[in-house]
């Protein structure tokens, strides 16, 4: 709600809004106080519990397009700080993993930095990541997915801006540190039915956390380089090397990309960058990534390469598990009996995007997308009949 809307509700001048908004701590009459928990839609214990996370708009590590207000990001802010205070009070009933991603120093080399992660993650160096976003949980950091269509503010968040909401959100993610000291790495991701692009957001939001620990505006530079940070880390150059074709076209790159979980888009700007390519044979590739059909989808492979429709987009669990544990609900309804302080449709937005618990196969032999020990079947040679065709 916009502050006109709260005071025309309440009857408040603006003087007495702003000098409520800005105390520590306020007394309100409880007539008073109940109109404004109908209003604002939120339990009365909300407001008289001391909020443990607080995050800044200047907190969020993440490159804001141009034409990101200060009201989204002030929106983005308090939606992770919210996350954060949920995420303790289920670490003070059920410990959540502890954080084992560490913080660089500036000027670390990005090789250095995304072996390293690889390295905590317990996933070999010349190993693709099977699952990127179970991995980063098990790190400690929890990953949050948001829906298309916000539950608490109804808005379509990322679409054309909304005269109600102000929000037009183009960034893919973001992450920040949550908890009363900031020591919990949080990452947010737009949903996407994309897995290349939904990969390579929670990569290089990694980039950020390891990276840009220090926080405020990211700069164009801290954004590339976490941009080749993530690159590293789903396909290390020094592994890759040998299997990059002597002469790369866009085809005998799509092999490359589905063993490694990384888009071609991505895979050709990082063998520029890693000189496995020289910069002719990089514009040309890139050239033709805007230009070549995909047959299937009608658009370029810009937008759809081949093997798009390869993987499911991968989606978070910790929440959703660490809910189950903790409260033995798996939704927010189930929720409404523990009388926590946060509305049910704020408790939706945090749980929706998360997975339910895996289905649990009879057949060992039967592969499973999740988890370090499981893969995705990968059918190359629909790819390769394709080619001959």
């Amino acid at each position: 709600m916009t502050s006109k809307a709260v005071m025309a509700e309440l009857g408040w001048k603006g003087a007495r809004q702003t000098r409520l908004e800005k105390a520590v701590t306020s007394s309100l009459g409880d007539d008073e106080f109940l109109r404004m928990t109908e209003v604002l839609r939120f339990p009365p214990q909300f407001f008289t519990t001391a909020p443990g996370s607080r995050v800044d708009a200047a907190d969020l590590l993440f490159r804001a397009p141009r034409s990101t207000t200060s009201t989204e990001k002030e929106y983005l802010a308090q939606f992770a700080a919210a996350l954060g205070d949920f995420l303790d009070s289920l670490d003070s009933r059920w410990p959540l993993p502890p954080v084992k991603l560490p913080i660089f120093d500036n000027g670390t080399p990005v090789t250095y930095a995304a072996g390293t992660v690889r390295e905590r993650m317990g996933i070999s160096p010349d190993a693709p990541i099977s699952y990127l976003t179970y991995e980063t949980e098990r790190c400690g950091v929890p990953v949050i997915t948001r829906l298309r269509r916000s539950r608490s503010t109804g808005a379509l968040s990322w679409d054309p801006v909304d005269d109600d909401t102000g929000l037009s959100e183009k960034h893919l993610g973001y992450s920040t540190r949550v908890g009363e000291y900031g020591d919990r790495p949080l990452v947010v991701v737009r949903a996407s039915g994309s897995w290349e692009r939904t990969r390579w957001t929670v990569a290089h939001e990694i980039g950020h956390l390891v990276l840009h620990a220090g926080g405020g505006e990211v700069t164009e530079d801290q954004e590339l380089e976490a941009s080749r940070f993530a690159s590293e880390l789903l396909a290390p150059a020094a592994c890759i090397a040998g299997e990059v074709p002597k002469v790369p076209s866009l085809m005998n790159l799509v092999p490359l990309k589905l063993k490694w979980g990384i888009s071609i888009g991505a895979l050709i700007r990082h063998l520029s960058a890693s000189e496995l390519i020289d910069v002719q044979r990089y514009e040309m590739l890139r050239r033709q990534l805007y230009t070549r059909v995909n047959p299937d989808t009608g658009h370029t492979w810009g937008k759809t390469e081949p093997g798009w429709d390869a993987r499911e987009a991968e989606r978070p669990r910790l929440l959703a598990r660490w809910v189950e544990r903790c409260y033995g609900a798996n939704s927010a309804a189930m929720l409404a009996s523990h009388q926590l302080i946060w509305p049910q449709d704020v408790l939706e937005d945090f749980l929706a995007g998360q997975r339910a618990a895996p289905v649990r196969s009879a057949s060992p032999s039967m592969a499973t997308s999740e988890g370090s020990k499981g893969g995705t079947v990968i059918a190359f040679e629909q790819f390769r009949q394709r080619r001959r065709a």
